[in-house]
C-alpha cells in the first residue's frame, strides 16, 4: 500500500462553473471545521485525503487556508485512490483494505477527511473509514462529502442523471465518456441519513451531528461532526 505523509496538493483550477461553486463550498466547509473544533491553539489535526490520481485531483484546502501556526500542527496523510479502468473488474476489495491508518488510538486531537468517503467503495468500506478516523481521534472527527440528492453531481459535473436509479446512472456514465466514475468502488455517493447511520454505529454512541451547506437553495454538501468522549 502506498501512502504519502505531509503530502502537498495543488489547488484545483476554478475556471469552470462547477469548479467555482466547489471553491465557495470548500471555503464554507473549512470555516465549519474551525467552528466545530474550537480547540486549544496547540491541538493537533490529522488531515486524511486521497493520493492525487487521474480522477482525484482535489485540493488540500485545510492546509492551504490555515494560518502558519495552525499548519504546523496539521499532519496530512493520503490513502491510495481506488483502481480505475479494466483493473476494476478484479477481485472484490476487502472491507478495510487500504483504509487502516498507521497511527495509534487517539494520536491526534482532531481528524478531518474531506471529499474522500464517496470514493472508498460500498457502505461497509465507508463505515470502516469513519470507524478508523474515529479510532485515531482524541477529541473529534469531521467528514465532508457532497450530497447525492443535490441536482448537481460535483465529481462529474453532470446534473440530474445521478438521481436516476443507480444502475441507469452508472450505465449513462459509461456511455458518455465518464466510465472512470461508473464503478461503486470509485464513486458511491452518500447523503445525510447515511452519515448519521455511520456515526450511530460507532462504539460508545458518541455525540454527533450532520451539518450542511446549500447551493441554489438545496443541500449540496454535508459534514459529519463527531465528538469523542474524553477519558477521565
Amino acid at each position: 500500500m502506498k501512502n504519502a505523509i505531509h503530502a502537498r496538493y495543488s489547488e484545483a483550477p476554478a475556471g469552470g462553473f462547477v469548479d467555482k461553486i466547489l471553491a465557495a463550498q470548500r471555503r464554507k466547509l473549512f470555516e465549519s471545521f474551525l467552528e466545530f473544533k474550537k480547540g486549544n491553539a496547540n491541538d493537533t489535526t490529522l488531515n486524511v485525503g486521497m493520493m492525487p490520481a487521474t480522477l482525484f485531483e482535489k485540493p488540500d484546502y485545510l492546509s492551504m487556508w490555515s494560518d502558519q501556526k495552525e499548519r504546523s500542527r496539521i499532519l496530512s496523510y493520503q490513502i491510495e485512490p481506488p483502481v480505475t479502468g479494466p483493473a476494476q473488474r478484479g477481485a472484490p476489495i476487502a472491507k478495510e483494505e487500504g483504509l487502516l491508518l498507521p497511527f495509534s488510538d487517539g494520536a491526534f486531537d482532531w481528524v478531518v477527511c474531506n471529499e474522500v468517503i464517496e470514493h472508498v467503495g460500498n457502505n461497509a468500506r465507508q463505515f470502516a473509514l469513519v470507524k478508523e478516523l474515529y479510532r485515531v481521534a482524541r477529541k473529534g472527527v469531521f467528514v465532508s462529502t457532497s450530497n447525492r440528492r443535490h441536482p448537481i453531481e460535483f465529481n462529474t459535473g453532470m446534473p440530474l442523471i445521478h438521481l436516476l436509479p443507480i444502475p441507469v446512472w452508472r450505465g449513462i456514465l459509461g456511455k458518455t465518456g465518464h466510465h472512470g466514475w461508473a464503478s461503486e468502488s470509485v464513486l458511491n455517493l452518500v447523503d445525510g441519513p447515511a452519515l448519521y447511520r455511520f456515526a450511530e454505529m460507532l462504539p460508545g454512541s458518541p455525540k454527533h451531528d450532520v451539518g450542511h451547506k446549500r447551493v441554489f437553495g438545496a443541500k449540496a454538501h454535508f459534514f459529519l461532526m463527531i465528538h469523542k468522549p474524553q477519558v477521565k
